[in-house]
């Protein structure tokens, strides 16, 4: 039943109120909320920094040593792409930790509806969900850790949308100059490279939106749904202590004693009533 309507909640099927918002709604809209938010939103925020011009200056100084360079060299790209890459890696951290967090409201939300008459099983359940939950956060952390270390470790200027807008790039940067205002060659070249880092960190920010949500639903969604049905069924079934895990709230309990003796002072009302016709 608790994966039954985890699957429900995540596929739009069956509504939950949540305390955050107030309001109801499918944990799998709770959940594109928070990709949103925590995903969308905090990666459109990051830009260049606004040193970025003195920075350019300093890595082709650096690049050229004690003989002014000729050509821009690629290492200075890739340095300063390198460091654009790695200011997305908090923002996706703290994605990944809130998309958590808000599966794991659903299952506490879920764990208090479907239990609410066996408050053992209720917890040894809610256990063994927010364990798996969090072998699936870790791996879901570490899938996305290689994933922006294969981005660090290779700066694709050969990448299709790149080559396919860099022309225009180029362009755009040489003419920022006019008549009253003609950029100097250095300064050309430190607007076409600003410029061409706009455009690859663009392309990676739109790759890391597509690929950590879908890794994310991946493991900490469907995985978690499969691994959960057999790690409840492993441990639950497997256990000695079924008598104890299914025993019943004490109030439910209390009700059904006081639902009996209401049921069995009718039942006596009623032959009494009969006797009396």
């Amino acid at each position: 039943k608790q994966v039954v309507s985890t699957q429900s909640t995540g596929e739009g099927k069956r509504s939950l109120s949540f305390s955050l918002t107030e309001r109801e709604m499918s944990g799998g809209r709770h959940l594109f909320e928070v990709f949103d938010s925590a995903i969308c939103k905090e990666l459109d925020n990051i830009t260049l920094p606004e040193n970025i011009e003195a920075d350019i200056e300093h890595e082709v100084i650096s690049a050229g040593g004690f003989k002014p360079a000729l050509f821009t060299p690629n290492i200075v790209f890739d340095n300063l792409a390198s460091k654009q890459i790695e200011s997305f890696i908090y923002p996706i951290k703290k994605s990944i930790k809130k998309c958590s967090e808000a599966i794991t409201e659903v299952i506490s939300i879920l764990s208090k509806k479907n239990f609410e008459r066996f408050p053992n099983l209720k917890k040894e359940t809610h256990q063994i969900a927010l364990g798996m939950l969090m072998n699936k956060t870790q791996l879901v952390e570490k899938y996305v850790d290689s994933y922006l270390k294969c981005e660090l470790g290779y700066i694709n200027t050969n990448h299709k949308l790149f080559t396919k807008n860099r022309p225009q790039v180029e362009k755009a940067a040489m003419e920022k100059g006019d008549s009253t205002n003609t950029l100097t060659p250095e300064a050309e070249n430190v607007k076409k490279i600003k410029n061409l880092l706009e455009l690859y960190t663009h392309i990676i920010r739109n790759q890391l939106m597509d690929v950590v949500p879908k890794t994310i639903i991946c493991y900490m969604v469907i995985q978690y749904c499969d691994d959960l049905h057999k790690d409840l069924m492993k441990n639950l079934y497997a256990t000695d202590r079924i008598d104890e895990l299914m025993k019943e709230n004490f109030l439910v309990e209390d009700r059904r004693e006081k639902a009996l003796k209401m049921l069995e002072a009718l039942e006596r009302a009623e032959a009494i009533t009969s006797l009396l016709e």
